[in-house]
């Protein structure tokens, strides 16, 4: 069973990541029109669209992979294997869990900001920083979580002994 110290530091720093994640994305929407408003980049309109389309979809497949592979990784038996961390083995799976989602969430927001920095179009840019946001939103840390991973992680090491 996890105790309550490790799930109060566990949480934390989940919460941790997911909230330096989350700033980065304000960061892009408030600083991207100011850095690079000037920039000058040569980069046909046709090519512009088909580069737009091509990471919309990105954007798209990156939503849908995400939510596929958080659930399966959360859903995923417990390592047979122990490991040397000093984390409770569902903190550490959820903390890696967190890390992947939240990694492959902020990859739609540096999609916008690809798009404002070649093409300056803002709309690009808020559309999918909003997307990228939505999705981390979606995936916010929860105790109740880490929690269910600790009782099944619990649960699958009693079936085995017997």
């Amino acid at each position: 069973m996890i105790t309550d110290r490790e799930l109060h530091r566990g949480i934390t720093t989940v919460k941790g990541i997911w909230f330096a994640l989350f700033a980065s994305l304000i960061l892009y929407v408030i600083i991207a029109p100011l850095v690079f408003d000037s920039a000058e980049l040569s980069f046909t309109q046709e090519s512009y669209q088909t580069l737009r389309m091509s990471l919309y979809g990105f954007a798209v497949f990156t939503l849908i992979v995400t939510w596929l592979l958080r659930r399966y990784l959360l859903s995923a038996p417990p390592a047979k294997k122990p490991t040397n961390s000093q984390q409770h083995p569902a903190v550490a799976r959820y903390l890696m869990v967190m890390m992947i989602s939240m990694g492959m969430s902020e990859a739609i927001g540096v999609y916008g900001l690809v798009l404002y920095v070649l093409g300056k179009n803002s709309q690009d840019l808020y559309l999918l920083t909003l997307i990228s946001a939505a999705a981390m939103m979606l995936y916010y840390p929860k105790k109740e979580e880490i929690l269910a991973l600790a009782d099944r992680f619990a649960s699958g090491k009693s079936r085995r002994s017997t």
